[in-house]
């Protein structure tokens, strides 16, 4: 808010024109502002030089692109809205579709866009393409474009980005200047048409008027009519004080701005005039993208696009001053028809020279057709002329083309015959080189014999030298033992003297120590009694310095007593208070958002979230379901055998029900929804009372509707306490933790659901790239069973020598395997790995504490609390010991708790967190990836059976690691067992922390989120299915009777609930369905008085009875959550809030108040500042407010008011101002809430789509996979004939059966022995893997098909026979066979 002189407030508002305060030449001097101040950025140009562009005009440029576009959102939402404080207008111009929309919404007609590309990703040959649009199209509108290409808009060069900017704005809005000055041109221009002296030539001029002197003419034109004697030449220096916009804006509205002048006259801040330039805009309904520095430091571009858009809207303004002016018309008919009566003799004489000016403008309108006629002829000559010129040139460029032309064809012919003769020498070249090479080959091999001659003599020679140096050497040797014997008695002599002057030496040095020590101790005597003195004078010093300083303590807080109590007593004056309220509101402009559109943005997101998720969790279950299907194909399981699959609620369209559905029974349904969502206890007590077997896709898709708590705390807030009443009465309905822990109830069922979807971001950054690395080392193999890596080296040894070992693997003991040098190696080794990657995994877990999920942390707790009143340990417990084992029934995959049924753990916490958190949440993740769908699928489609088994290996190490139990196998693994010992404190340290956390609440705030949506009236709008209305409206009906005693219990507390779920599992109602009032046809089944009064009995006697599907089938619907009682039952308002909202709504549109004034003196002051403005409702409401505001503090209790200091007048009320300050700041951080929900809800949508981007071409990928998977059995499964064109070509490989029987390829076979060397094989290849085997006895011949990938499976899980029809294979020994006939 400005302050404004009072010395102008007494201005006459009836009056038409003002004259305004004169402004000395110092003052604007002063007030001018350096254009140095403008924002600068330096960008390099690919030549090396560096331009300049200015920061201003990238925000303005941003505001207006993202004004003009932001209808076409939903098209360019990768483009709009433009953040102008940072440089994502660059970038989203790289691509050409920004430019081309925004030169579209300029010249609707002009533009052609075919050919334009818009998608998310494109490639650099779309871009350009779209950029050469860009170009062509601003050309067509009127843009100069100059060496600026493709490239360089690709590149995102900031100054050539914003000049074309501006070229297309500049035309755009003077474009529409040009149109719009057809009928006001003669007017502008009508000075300067007189001043002319040839006619002819001024009409010519003025057609040729550019858009900018349009403008300033136009500006011009108002500053005159105004009377004012400012003119501007320029939109930079002559109009950046804003008072030629004050002026102007008067003159275009003068009812709305008549004090505009003098409140830019009076404020001497360049920065505040211009805030006021820019208010004055919005009031008008002109979109102003300048900022008020724009315009106080002269930016010329930006300035002259405000005065276009000024002058384009002036239509708009007519009609607006129309309306003002409108009551001021019939006191100016009454005048008017008095001043005609003495106009009629005036007119009669002004007709008399009008058509004398006529006569002279008719001959000076001939002779100006007379002047375009000349010109007309002279420019067609001059064309004329240009043609022969242009025609002339052509033929020259054609005639020096062909030349050109003429000489390239000689260069390539001289150019040809050059490389001919090249290849003929080097042809030569290289036969002289190769007989050089033959003719040093020869020598080469001379010179080797005559060398081998001469290395045999040499070695003649040697031997003969060794000899001699054998001697030397003995000789030697009998010299060296004699001078050791002399040196060791020269060194026994040394030694002897050593000690005794060891000796004495020690005696010196204790004589010296015993003397230094007595010095020492005088010293140190002498020293302590210094030291003690110095002691006491220190002392007292301190006393003294200690009492002065004490003092001066005192003093000192008595003075900033005083003065705080002064402060406090200034700041707590009215006045001020008000000051600071309106500060605050100029300071935050939140308070005047439009509250009503960001309730209905956030709401619309809301539902389109829900929308979204439950698309996305449809393709999420039809990938899972996908993926299965492949497995079980490659797995060769049985094709026939369906997958188990959900039970699907199966609700069929009623034939003759319309699609329309009934608006009383919807709004019933309304009711029922919101209050079985804000009823937790209900609802979860509802879920625990459901079978597992009912939960599938409709329950999933209900339960998404109803609590998507992926999207708002609220939600999230209302589904964990509904989950935590079902878990409740799960608790009291199991036996033991144990048989709770395991239940496939559907409340666990839900918490395991709930674990994954709000752990997936940590499974996603923690786990996943874990996996990941283990997935993408494809030769990993974690398995370190010595008898199955014995099996393995003697497999390989086989394949290689091609004969079957005679010693069996698994006759041998461990002792005996580890004897080998080559099963220790690699024993070790694939240990090593293991840890290695156990040590990756432990780590990522147990460092990843702060990012594991505080809800799930949260959960962990609760169960931990509630198990210690439901399973006491004194009497469930034997205290036995125990862990977690494998359950002996089932597969690995199936781990189960064996020993711990029977007892409780010491450290309930710590076991419950690993049961959910390590157990079911992470180990499952680690062993079975396949349930991260996207994550993987997107890098490894298929996971072999060797990674799945090293991905069990690590997550049984580290479910060993956690639950400190050791690695249970049929061999010692002490390495193994080691470092799990030495493991578990930091695994045991993580547990422990897990639910070590506080409430909720204290987190996340869902109080405050929650009381914010409430006080904004923010409704729950979701998409619901009808068959799923349908589905929860019979399940109510069915558990109806034992929903009545949680759901009329009126005090809903943690106890409370505990006690009636200790009752409600002893005694289980089994009353039927319930039957609504309307429909009982024999009396019911009694209810209790409170039943009476329930809501939910209210809503379901008032739907009556379930609506139908519809005959068109099922659909989705929007359904919002509404309490009709509520709405029925409104609360008395709130004065005292009241109030202050009323204070905050004057203070807000009224002038700062005086030194000193009370509150009522504010209030008072604020009537008459309105009073003084217009008869518009909005002041007379203020008016009424200020009275009524008056009267109530008067009624209000004085010490809820005031504290009695300053005077404590009846009039004072600065408690209440106070109070006042609170609610504003309230107010601004809820608003403040409000908006960061709507960018919070923007960014998940965002997030959302970009997650589920992949999920469709993943879904069609594993289609594909599914159909190659099963047409690849089919060809296993089929009979293949063999390849018959050319038999010729294929040469069999001919056997005896008695040689393969002997070799051990043959381990069994159905004929006879007398027959085997009688037998023929025949062994051929019929195709890449496929072989034919053809036996012949006689005339008998029987043959099948093998394939190599059944043998090398057979293989890799060391199975040795392969039975086929009347023949058994060896594996190996048939490999080596294939091998080395085929080169394989």
């Amino acid at each position: 808010m400005t302050y404004t002189d009072s010395r102008y407030n007494t201005l006459n508002r009836g009056s038409k024109k003002m004259d305004p305060p004169s402004i000395t030449q110092e003052v604007l001097a002063s007030a001018k502002i350096s254009k140095k101040d403008n924002i600068l950025i330096n960008a390099n140009a690919e030549d090396g030089s560096v331009h300049t562009f200015s920061e201003e005009e990238k925000v303005a440029y941003s505001k207006f692109i993202t004004e003009r576009l932001i209808d076409q959102e939903d098209v360019l939402s990768n483009y709009v809205p433009i953040d102008p404080s940072t440089d994502q207008l660059f970038v989203n111009c790289t691509d050409g579709v920004l430019l081309n929309k925004l030169m579209e919404s300029l010249f609707l007609t002009q533009v052609n866009l075919k050919g334009l590309c818009i998608k998310n990703k494109m490639n650099p040959f779309e871009m350009i393409q779209n950029q050469n649009i860009v170009i062509k199209n601003a050309i067509e509108v009127g843009c100069i474009i100059v060496n600026i290409g493709a490239q360089d808009l690709m590149n995102a060069t900031p100054y050539l980005v914003l000049g074309v900017i501006w070229q297309i704005i500049k035309q755009g809005l003077l474009s529409k200047v040009n149109q719009n000055a057809n009928e006001i041109l003669e007017i502008l221009f009508e000075e300067d048409s007189v001043k002319e002296v040839d006619n002819t030539q001024n009409q010519h001029q003025s057609d040729e008027h550019s858009a900018e002197e349009i403008l300033l003419r136009w500006v011009n034109y108002h500053l005159e009519k105004e009377g004012c004697e400012r003119r501007i030449s320029n939109f930079s220096e002559d109009i950046q004080d804003s008072v030629v916009y004050s002026h102007l804006f008067h003159q275009l509205v003068p009812i709305e701005f008549e004090n505009l002048v003098s409140t830019i006259h009076s404020e001497s801040n360049l920065f505040s005039r211009a805030e006021l330039i820019t208010k004055a805009c919005e009031k008008i309904g002109v979109k102003c993208f300048l900022t008020p520095s724009d315009i106080a430091l002269g930016h010329p571009k930006l300035n002259l696009a405000l005065v276009a858009s000024l002058f384009n809207s002036e239509a708009a303004i007519a009609n607006l001053r129309k309306e003002r002016e409108e009551k001021h018309r019939s006191d100016q008919e009454r005048l008017e028809r008095e001043r005609l009566e003495r106009e009629r003799i005036e007119r009669e004489r002004q007709e008399r020279e009008r058509l004398e000016r006529e006569r002279l403008e008719r001959e000076r309108l001939e002779s100006e057709r007379l002047e375009k006629q000349r010109q007309e002829m002279e420019r067609i000559e001059q064309e004329r002329l240009e043609r022969e010129r242009l025609e002339r040139e052509r033929l020259e460029q054609e005639r020096l083309e062909q030349e050109r032309i003429e000489r390239e064809r000689l260069e390539r012919e001289r150019l040809e015959r050059e490389q001919l003769e090249q290849e003929r020498l080097e042809r030569e070249r290289l036969e002289q080189e190769r007989l050089e090479q033959e003719r040093l080959e020869c020598e080469r091999l001379e010179r080797e014999r005559l060398e081998q001659e001469r290395l045999e003599q040499e070695r003649i020679e040697l031997e003969e030298m060794e000899r001699i140096e054998r001697e030397r050497l003995e000789y030697e040797e009998r010299e060296r033992i004699e001078r050791e014997r002399i040196e060791r008695e020269r060194e026994e002599f040394e030694e002897q003297e050593r000690l005794e002057y060891e000796r004495l030496e020690q005696e010196r040095i204790e004589r010296e120590e015993m003397e230094r020590i007595e010095r020492e101790r005088i010293e140190r005597e002498e020293f302590e009694r210094l030291e003690e003195e110095r002691i006491e004078r220190e002392r007292e010093e301190a006393l003294r310095l200690e009492a002065e300083r004490a003092e001066r303590e005192l003093r000192e807080r008595e003075r900033i007593t005083r003065q705080s109590e002064l402060e406090r007593i200034e700041y707590n004056k009215e006045y001020k208070i008000c000051i600071r309220i309106q500060k605050r509101m100029i300071d935050d402009t939140s308070l005047t958002d439009n509250m009503t559109k960001l309730i209905g943005d956030i709401t619309e997101l809301k539902r389109n979230i829900i929308g979204e998720l439950r698309n996305t969790t449809h393709h999420q279950a039809e990938l899972k379901k996908l993926t299965k299907s492949i497995d079980r194909v490659l797995e060769n399981k049985n094709e026939g055998k369906k997958l188990k699959k959900q039970k699907k609620v199966i609700i069929k369209p009623v034939k003759g029900v319309p699609n329309g559905l009934d608006p009383n029974k919807m709004k019933n349904y309304q009711s029922l929804f919101y209050y079985l969502q804000t009823r937790p206890e209900v609802m979860g007590k509802l879920l625990f009372l459901l079978d597992k077997n009912q939960m599938g896709k409709t329950f999933d898709n209900l339960l998404l509707s109803m609590f998507p708590y992926e999207i708002s705390p609220r939600e999230e807030d209302l589904f964990l306490k509904a989950l935590t009443v079902g878990i409740e009465y799960q608790i009291k309905y199991s036996e033991t933790l144990q048989d709770f822990l395991q239940s496939e109830s559907v409340p666990m069922k839900l918490l395991y659901q709930y674990f994954k979807k709000k752990g997936f971001k940590y499974l996603k950054e923690i786990i996943t790239p874990l996996i990941l690395k283990v997935l993408d080392q494809s030769d990993l193999n974690l398995n370190f069973d010595p008898y199955w890596i014995q099996k393995e080296i003697q497999i390989a040894k086989e394949l290689k020598d091609g004969k079957k070992s005679e010693k069996k693997t698994f006759d041998q003991t461990f002792e005996q395997l580890m004897s080998n040098n080559d099963v220790v190696s690699i024993f070790n080794s694939r240990c090593l790995q293991l840890v290695e990657l156990g040590n990756a995994f432990l780590e990522g877990i147990t460092k990843s504490i702060e990012q594991l999920p505080v809800q799930l942390r949260y959960l962990c707790r609760i169960i931990a609390e509630k198990s210690k009143y439901a399973f006491p340990t004194n009497n469930r417990n034997n205290h036995n010991g125990g862990g977690i084992s494998s359950d002996e029934g089932g597969s690995t995959a199936n781990i189960t708790l064996n020993n711990r049924s029977k007892q409780l753990p010491e450290n309930r916490e710590k076991y419950i967190s690993y049961f959910l958190i390590i157990y079911r949440f992470i180990i499952p993740i680690i062993s079975s990836p396949d349930l991260l769908n996207e994550l993987v699928l997107l890098q490894h489609p298929y996971i072999t059976k060797q990674s799945r088994f090293n991905l069990s290996q690590l997550s049984r190490l580290i479910q060993s690691v956690f639950s400190e139990k050791p690695w249970m196998n049929c061999f010692p693994t002490v390495y193994l067992n080691k470092w799990i010992i030495q493991n578990s404190s930091s695994a045991d340290k993580f547990l422990c922390q897990v639910a070590q956390v506080p409430d909720l609440d204290e987190l996340i705030h869902y109080s405050e989120y929650n009381e914010i949506m409430l006080e904004n009236n923010i409704k729950f709008c979701s998409v619901i299915n009808i068959s799923e209305i349908i589905w929860l409206h019979e399940t109510i009906l069915s558990n109806f009777y034992d929903l009545e005693d949680i759901g009329t219990l009126k005090d809903v507390s943690e106890k409370s609930i505990q006690n009636l779920a200790e009752r409600a599992i002893n005694s289980k109602l089994d009353k039927g369905k319930y039957v609504t009032a309307a429909r009982q046809s024999t009396p019911a089944i009694m209810t209790s008085q409170k039943s009476q009064n329930w809501p939910l009995k209210k809503y379901l006697d008032e739907i009556d009875f379930p609506i139908q599907l519809p005959e068109q089938g099922d659909r989705s619907i929007q359904l919002s959550f509404i309490n009709r009682l509520d709405q029925l039952n409104e609360q008395s308002i709130d004065l005292w809030k009241e109030c202050k909202l009323w204070m905050i709504d004057i203070l807000s549109k009224s002038q700062p108040p005086k030194k000193n004034a009370n509150t009522i003196e504010i209030i008072r002051e604020a009537i008459d500042y309105f009073k003084t403005g217009s008869n518009s409702s909005e002041n007379l409401s203020i008016i009424n407010k200020s009275n009524e505001l008056i009267s109530r503090l008067r009624t209000f209790d004085r010490d809820q008011c005031t504290d009695g200091l300053d005077g404590g007048g009846p009039d004072n009320f600065n408690l209440f101002l106070l109070d006042v300050e609170k609610e504003l700041a309230t107010i601004l951080r809820k608003n403040k809430v409000m908006r960061s929900e709507l960018t919070r809800l923007h960014t998940l949508l965002k997030s959302i789509r970009i997650d589920a981007a992949p999920l469709e071409h993943l879904t069609k990928f594993q289609n594909e996979q599914l159909e190659k998977a099963i047409v690849k059995k089919q060809l296993k499964t089929t009979q293949l004939t063999p390849l018959p064109k050319d038999k010729s070509t294929i040469k069999p490989h001919k056997f005896i059966l008695l040689d393969l029987v002997k070799k051990g390829m043959i381990l069994r076979c159905e004929l006879p022995e007398s027959s085997y060397s009688k037998t023929k094989i025949y062994i051929k290849s019929l195709g890449p893997g496929l072989f034919e085997i053809e036996a012949k006895f006689g005339p008998i011949t029987k043959s099948l098909q093998l394939e190599l990938d059944d043998l090398l499976e057979k293989s890799k899980n060391h199975i040795d026979e392969f039975p086929l029809e009347g023949i058994t294979l060896d594996v190996t020994l048939t490999i080596h066979l294939l091998m080395k006939l085929f080169s394989l």
